[in-house]
């Protein structure tokens, strides 16, 4: 058994780390250790140990748990989900890993073409996405994010159904036909998804108003103000004309991902999926709530001008 000796500091500068995308090798084998103080007694909450949860390539710290929390390698689970495909149907699939925080979390970005579904009143056509994350710092479980990709221009595109299970709860074994199991509803909440999505585009708004939104969500910190300024700048001008000429909050997300997409997300994964999942969250709820409506589409205070006198002499 390997020892290690880590203070409380320390530990919390084990999840102080860089956000962006480390790597895409995910075959790194992870193990659970004890972990002990510099007095060499066992780190414990209450009655329970502290594990640390170590890469054994590096022996880099990626999280800390109990030893009730399991560890499920990426490598076993992956060859364990692409059989899974074989049985589901779905045909042909395009595979994109990104590993973050050097190798904390893991996904898995799986995109099956030939899964189209049709937003009619928008004229689009969208085709199932399926992330699956893992991770060994706690910061999510093994599951399913069902998701969805624009035909068109590739824009990856979230939703908002809750994540399956990959895995039964209290275990980390991995049974063929429960994933089988949770694929099949994750296309059942890709297909909602749709129908959500066609909603969006029903609710028509002027081109000011979308303005108006998006700087309303830099005000409530959903987007920084560059990419405020950015995805204002595909509002205003849409890269696909035909596609996006109407004004509805369909096409004014289609602009924030659009900018994600290309962007933002090569370099800042995480960043770009969670700007993208706030601006879907605003947009849905201003769909169905006219109050939200109406603050995301409130007139924006001026921000103050500062004057500077300059005095001139001869």
């Amino acid at each position: 058994m390997r020892r290690y000796s880590c203070s409380e500091g320390e530990l919390k500068n084990v999840m102080a780390r860089n956000t962006k995308p480390t790597s895409s090798e995910f075959d790194y084998t992870v193990v659970q250790e004890p972990l002990f103080n510099r007095d060499g007694k066992a780190v414990k909450v209450g009655n329970s140990p502290i594990m640390g949860n170590f890469r054994t390539d590096n022996n880099v710290c990626l999280g800390t748990s109990t030893e009730a929390y399991e560890i499920v390698n990426n490598e076993s689970v992956v060859e364990v989900v692409e059989d899974a495909f074989a049985g589901a149907g779905l045909g042909d699939f395009e595979r994109e890993i990104v590993v973050a925080r050097e190798g904390a979390r893991f996904y898995g970005v799986y995109d099956f073409p030939t899964q189209e579904r049709h937003i009619a009143n928008v004229g689009d056509v969208v085709s199932l996405r399926l992330t699956l994350n893992n991770s060994f710092d706690r910061s999510c479980g093994l599951n399913w994010a069902v998701g969805m990709m624009r035909k068109i221009c590739s824009n990856g595109m979230c939703s908002l159904v809750a994540d399956t299970n990959v895995t039964k709860k209290h275990s980390a074994k991995l049974d063929l036909s429960f994933i089988k199991e949770g694929i099949d509803a994750s296309v059942e909440k890709f297909d909602a998804s749709v129908e959500a999505f066609k909603n969006l585009g029903k609710r028509e708004i002027t081109q000011k108003e979308g303005g108006l939104i998006l700087d309303n969500l830099a005000i409530k910190k959903v987007l920084s103000e560059s990419l405020r300024d950015s995805i204002q700048m595909v509002w205003d001008s849409p890269t696909f004309a035909k596609e996006d000429e109407g004004r509805n909050l369909y096409n004014l997300y289609n602009a924030a991902t659009e900018h994600l997409t290309r962007e933002v997300q090569s370099t800042r994964f995480e960043y770009a999926n969670r700007v993208n999942r706030g601006v879907l969250t605003n947009l849905s709820r201003a769909e169905q709530s006219a109050a939200h409506f109406a603050k995301l589409t409130a007139k924006v205070p001026e921000k103050e001008k500062v004057i500077t006198e300059v005095t001139l002499t001869a």
